[in-house]
C-alpha cells in the first residue's frame, strides 16, 4: 500500500484524540531516522511509532503478546518489533500491508491496548 508518513499519521489518528511528537530526535542533533510518536492525547502513552528507513515506511504498534509469533509467522508485512520491547510490539512494513482495513484494525488494537 502506498502512503506517505504524513498520510499514515493522519489515517492512524482519525477519530481519536491523538498528539504527535518527535521525542527521540534531539534538537540540533537530528537522527538519520525521524520517529513520529503517536500518543493518546490525555495520557501521552505511545500507541504507534511512524518512521522511514531505507525509503520504506514503517509503523510500530503494540500487540497482545500471545498473538505476535502467529502474526509474524503468517503475515509477511508484520515483523518483530524493531523498537520498544519485542514481546509487546510489532512493526508493519506499510508498503506490504494489503489494505487500509487491515491497517485500521491493527492500529485500533494498539490504541486499545495502550489506553
Amino acid at each position: 500500500m502506498e502512503m506517505t508518513k504524513e498520510a499514515l499519521i493522519a489515517f492512524s489518528s482519525a477519530g481519536k484524540k491523538v498528539s504527535v511528537d518527535e521525542p527521540f530526535n534531539a534538537p540540533g542533533r537530528r537522527n538519520r531516522i525521524v520517529f513520529d510518536a503517536l500518543r493518546h492525547a490525555d495520557s501521552k502513552k505511545i500507541f504507534g511509532l511512524a518512521y522511514e528507513k531505507n525509503e520504506t515506511l514503517y509503523l510500530d504498534l503494540k500487540c497482545h503478546p500471545a498473538r505476535i509469533d502467529e502474526l509474524v509467522n503468517t503475515m509477511p508485512y508484520i515483523l518483530p518489533g524493531q523498537h520498544f520491547t519485542k514481546q509487546n510490539w510489532i512493526t508493519l512494513d506499510i508498503s506490504q500491508v494489503p489494505s487500509k482495513e487491515v491497517l485500521r484494525k491493527l492500529v485500533e488494537a494498539s490504541f486499545q491496548l495502550t489506553d
